[in-house]
């Protein structure tokens, strides 16, 4: 699953691929308000390299594709990552990993 950051938009690609998690920033400054406001909603970023992605924010952008199943595999892509320290146990946002295209 790839939420993508273009042109101050974002949309979510490859929704059903619960084994891969990242965000994707298309030709995104280090720093731009624009994309912060972009992702307040969705994720907090800790560094140009790892963001926290909020299951809300997700669910959210998923839009009619969070099916009933949609929410069991993200339950299920939730349950498996949490051993791995890729969970904020406070907040259960979702560590991703930041690729800029």
């Amino acid at each position: 699953m790839e939420i993508h950051w273009t042109d101050g938009a974002l949309s979510l690609h490859r929704p059903d691929d619960f084994k891969a998690f990242k965000v994707v920033l298309h030709d995104a400054p280090r720093s731009n308000e624009r994309l912060q406001r972009a992702f307040d909603d969705v994720a907090r970023f800790d560094n140009d390299q790892v963001c926290w992605v909020s299951q809300r924010g997700l669910r959210a952008l998923a839009g009619p594709l969070a099916t009933p199943q949609w929410l069991n595999d993200l339950a299920l892509m939730v349950s498996k990552a949490r051993p791995h320290g890729w969970i904020d146990d406070a907040t259960g946002d979702i560590r991703a990993h930041v690729e800029r295209a």
